[in-house]
């Protein structure tokens, strides 16, 4: 992708975010979260909820904290010193970002059926970005280092496991439906952006 389509991507990013952040609030915004919650909520079930109580914890600070010192451990014995850097640039950019739009917009979290305890705010979810942040840096590297079926399968299983962990966040009743929206544009957003700051180096 060239350096162009890059900014591009930034740029329409910012903008579905600006929307989304304008009109989060709006009766638009309220519809959408409360069509997405029904859907939601119709699978509820013990097993469900349990599978999700599961998934989310793949989604905390001190799993993504411990899943970022593997990834990097192992880019840097397989001496993938750019994808290192170009991994770490993504997960730094997403974890200062979030919090400072999560005060920007302080936006209360939903209080109906919330099945876990958590404080903070909720605009955008930290889960869903920071998720996309690191799957997607995976995404990105697999998509630049292997071949064939693995290929495929590797950036398949990414994508599932951005969706359980954002999906997890709604169910579990800690995030409204555009937060999760835009915290995986958040997310992208900062793995788009590292490409675009290392876009020399990664092209050798």
């Amino acid at each position: 992708m060239s350096r162009w389509k890059r900014i591009s991507l930034l740029i329409i990013f910012t903008l579905i975010f600006g929307i989304i952040a304008f009109f989060h609030e709006s009766r638009l915004g309220k519809w959408i979260d409360n069509e997405v919650y029904d859907f939601i909520y119709s699978t509820e079930s013990f097993i469900t909820t349990t599978f999700f109580l599961g998934v989310t914890k793949i989604g905390e600070v001190w799993a993504m904290i411990c899943l970022s010192l593997m990834l990097v451990a192992y880019l840097m014995l397989k001496r993938l010193h750019i994808e290192t850097l170009f991994f770490a640039i993504a997960m730094i950019l997403s974890s200062t970002l979030n919090p400072l739009l999560k005060n920007i917009f302080d936006r209360e979290r939903p209080t109906l059926l919330r099945l876990i305890d958590i404080s903070g705010f909720s605009f955008p979810s930290g889960h869903a970005m920071g998720s996309t942040a690191y799957f997607g840096s995976i995404m990105f590297i697999a998509n630049r280092l292997m071949k064939g079926k693995s290929k495929g399968f590797m950036i398949g299983l990414c994508a599932l496991f951005i969706l359980m962990i954002s999906t997890s966040r709604v169910y579990l009743g800690v995030h409204y439906p555009t937060d999760i929206i835009a915290g995986i544009i958040g997310g992208a957003f900062c793995v788009v952006l590292s490409t675009l700051i290392l876009n020399q180096k990664l092209q050798q």
